[in-house]
């Protein structure tokens, strides 16, 4: 496969970093695929400009070479993207999970979700956006799920264009596919952007170091992919925790939080009883997950469900709910509690995130106040569906006497 990066600088108006790149795209000759840098429609002084992904769909579609193309540029939901062009097409296939910390915030952007690879004449690729490939579980997740090519596209400093190479470097290797970083060049805030795209094959051997402005060309052998796969299988699934590992109790639980804190992760704690778990907890813990970086849930203890629902209930018992909570992908940790409330348990976890589902008034959220004094935060998250474990024994029990 021949690749064609473009490099270029970025322009003050989003238009006139448009028409820098359509000027490098129409030089190109016999790829079979054209990359740009990250926000490469508009740069970043006005990436929200988004009239320019409808120009850039026109002046490609109509153009004599109608090469496919993969660019970054904001969405409407103002995350930072990738956009692949191909065949009259458009789509999204990349968006950027992590915020550069103090700079993409302050443009206005928002954290993104992770993608599947996309397809170009039957091989994978996948993309990623900048300051995620500083975190290697997103390249994991892309080669475990077929990619063959994984591109970042990059605004990288100056400064730190080490890294950049490094870790492209790393990435390759790691998960045996080609990574190819293909970065911009100019100023964005006064910081000098590094004006290097790089190359590496699954050996980790460089095939493009590419500086200045222009269109470059390396080649991807993909004959070199299946041998050096043959060889080294890096690409499994990482098997997930046992419910049982995520079963801990407080005093196991807060050393591993605070190494967690350590490292800049966003703690998020819920609480409930999760008696019958049905689709509503399911959708409640999914979005309480987004929150932050790890989800530990409170889970009252059958003596804590009694004082709160009677002595009929819970209908499991605390073992085998605690054991099905932790089989979700969303929680990270559950931890139980005799009390009524969780009072205790979120004095002692001091959780960057509390929340609690949109019935309840913030004002009657037990932790609320002590959360937001030292600068935490309350979440109230609406229930996507109208059910609950009263309503389904309710009906068990209408449905049993009926018969």
């Amino acid at each position: 496969m021949k690749i064609a990066l473009l490099q270029y600088s970025f322009q003050k108006k989003a238009f006139e970093t448009f028409k820098t790149f359509l000027s490098l795209y129409e030089r190109v000759s016999g790829a079979d695929l054209v990359v740009a840098p990250e926000l490469g429609l508009t740069g970043f002084e006005e990436p929200f400009t988004f009239e320019i992904l409808e120009k850039l769909q026109k002046a490609i579609f109509s153009s004599k070479q109608n090469l496919p193309l993969l660019i970054g540029g904001a969405t409407k939901g103002f995350k930072s993207a990738a956009w692949f062009f191909n065949k009259g097409k458009t789509f999204q296939v990349a968006e950027k999970i992590n915020l550069f910390p103090g700079f993409d915030d302050e443009k206005g952007f928002i954290p993104g979700k992770i993608k599947y690879p996309f397809p170009l004449d039957g091989i994978f690729l996948g993309a990623i956006i900048c300051y995620d490939l500083r975190f290697p579980e997103i390249t994991k997740f892309l080669a475990t799920h077929g990619a063959k090519i994984v591109f970042v596209l990059a605004a990288w400093p100056e400064e730190r264009i080490s890294h950049f190479q490094a870790l492209l470097r790393a990435r390759a290797i790691e998960n045996q596919i080609f990574v190819v970083g293909v970065n911009a060049l100019g100023e964005v805030a006064g910081i000098r952007l590094g004006g290097q795209s790089v190359a590496f094959s699954p050996w980790g051997e460089q095939l493009l170091l590419a500086e200045g402005e222009g269109v470059f060309y390396f080649k991807c052998d993909l004959k070199a992919l299946s041998v050096a796969r043959n060889l080294f299988i890096t690409t499994r699934f990482i098997p997930p925790l046992e419910p049982e590992e995520k079963i801990l109790s407080l005093a196991e639980l807060l050393p591993l939080l605070e190494a967690a804190r350590e490292q800049g992760q966003r703690i998020v704690f819920t609480n409930g009883c999760f008696d019958l778990l049905h689709a509503g907890h399911v959708s409640y813990l999914s979005a309480a997950r987004k929150e932050g970086d790890l989800l530990v849930v409170g889970l009252n203890s059958d003596q804590s469900v009694k004082k709160i629902k009677g002595p009929h209930r819970p209908l499991n018992p605390e073992k085998l709910r605690a054991q099905v909570l932790a089989g979700l992908a969303a929680v990270d940790f559950v931890v139980l509690f005799d009390e009524e409330t969780p009072e205790n348990l979120i004095r002692a976890i001091r959780p960057d995130v509390l929340v609690k589902g949109a019935d309840w008034p913030e004002d009657k959220i037990v932790g609320a106040s002590f959360v937001k004094n030292y600068g935490g935060q309350v979440v109230r998250i609406p229930f996507k569906f109208d059910i609950s474990t009263t309503k389904i024994i309710s009906q068990i029990k209408n449905e049993a006497s009926s018969h």
